[in-house]
């Protein structure tokens, strides 16, 4: 269950689990989760392309490798670069480590530190932005992103509640700003749902496309056989389910959060089956997660 509870505990900084921010003085606006409104299956996103972008050696890009692994037991530690050049860049993922691991990248505004946005929590203020970067990787693995970074201070991290050492880097500045290219495969995420298209089994590149205003990812977990949306939906939400579950958690592949407004290709290895395609992220002041609010579909690999 450790993927599974990956998400669970999603983080600001490096994963430590949040909770609700009162704001003084402001109406509490109460969202309530639809009740039979959120679609079975994810419609269909369109927009994809034949030829795969991570395959195109020609594609003007800068190039970012990061390194995981595991210090210790329970313990992770990334390396990376001190600077790459903005604009596209291809960022690398190499898990040399013993646990399945992703690079979350978080952009740092103003006179703010590192060790200022590791004690973040909830509301999320606006100098501290996810920003992209690798999906989970398995252990011996690389995984490959596509995408634009502006200039500015970053820092990679997990998404683990787990102590460990996380790297700062700089992007500078682009000789000019370009948006990755549509990839084979699609999957929007809007406020609130999923639109998906061309995924098949196998390693896709996966247009990653956040077409809403909150940041989301996209959570894929497999469906045992004759488990039903409703099952996986009331076995993420409540705290005293009881018998065997209704999703495999070991073969659970999820995305990096992504902000609003922002996209990537980004590389995701499925095996053929059902998933339910669930985003666990909260607003950036807080509130439910948007599972919560019906951000749940199934998907079908073939």
């Amino acid at each position: 269950m450790r993927l599974l509870l990956r998400a669970l505990a999603l983080p600001i900084g490096v994963g430590v689990g949040v909770g609700v921010a009162a704001c003084g003085g402001e109406d509490v606006v109460v969202q309530e989760a639809p009740k039979d409104a959120t679609p079975r299956f994810a419609p269909a996103a369109g927009g994809t392309s034949r030829v795969d972008p991570l395959r195109n050696r020609a594609l003007p890009t800068g190039r970012l490798t990061i390194t995981v692994d595991d210090s210790a037991p329970g313990r992770f530690r990334y390396r990376a670069p001190a600077s790459v050049r903005g604009g596209l860049v291809e960022i690398r993922l190499r898990n040399v480590g013993d646990a399945p691991h992703k690079a979350q990248l978080w952009r740092i505004t103003g006179d703010h530190t590192v060790k200022e946005a590791l004690r973040i929590r909830r509301p999320q203020p606006d100098w501290l932005r996810t920003a992209g970067g690798v999906s989970l990787t398995e252990p011996g693995s690389t995984s490959r992103t596509l995408q634009s970074l502006p200039a500015g201070r970053y820092y990679v991290a997990a998404t683990l509640d787990q102590p460990g050492t996380v790297a700062a880097f700089t992007v500078t500045a682009a000789r000019k700003a370009t948006q990755p290219p549509r990839a084979p495969a699609r999957v929007e995420a809007r406020d609130f749902s999923f639109r998906v298209s061309a995924l098949r089994a196998g390693r896709n590149s996966v247009d990653f496309d956040n077409t809403g205003t909150q940041p989301h990812h996209a959570f894929f977990t497999p469906m045992r056989a004759g488990s039903t949306l409703s099952q996986v939906r009331k076995f993420f939400s409540s705290s005293t389910s009881t018998g065997p579950p209704p999703i495999d958690a070991a073969g659970t592949r999820e995305t990096v959060v992504l902000e609003g407004g922002e996209r990537q290709v980004t590389q995701l290895d499925l095996e053929a089956g059902r998933y339910a395609l669930i985003c666990f992220v909260r607003g950036r002041q807080g509130g439910p997660r948007h599972l919560e609010l019906g951000m749940i579909n199934e998907v079908r690999v073939r």
